[in-house]
C-alpha cells in the first residue's frame, strides 16, 4: 500500500508544496528529500512538524514540513 501526502513545505526563500509517497504513514518529526526538479529545495531534506490528517480512501493526507537547516 503507498500513503500519498500532500505536504506544504516552509523555506527561507520560498513556500511551496510537493507530494510524498510512503509505504508508512507520516508522523511528526519523519523527514524525506523532496524531488521537486527546477526549485530551490530539490535534493533538500524537509522534517515533517505537523500531520492534518492522514490519506483517505481517494484523498491524500495533508502534512506540514520546514526545510532542514544546513549548516
Amino acid at each position: 500500500m503507498t500513503y500519498t501526502y500532500r505536504v506544504f513545505i516552509e523555506a527561507d526563500d520560498a513556500n511551496t508544496d510537493a507530494m510524498h509517497y510512503a509505504s508508512e504513514k507520516v508522523y511528526e518529526g519523519a523527514i524525506f528529500r523532496v524531488n521537486k526538479p527546477g526549485t530551490l529545495i530539490h535534493g533538500r531534506q524537509v522534517i515533517i512538524y505537523q500531520v492534518d490528517n492522514h490519506p483517505g480512501d481517494e484523498t491524500p493526507g495533508i502534512a506540514h514540513a520546514r526545510v532542514e537547516v544546513r549548516d
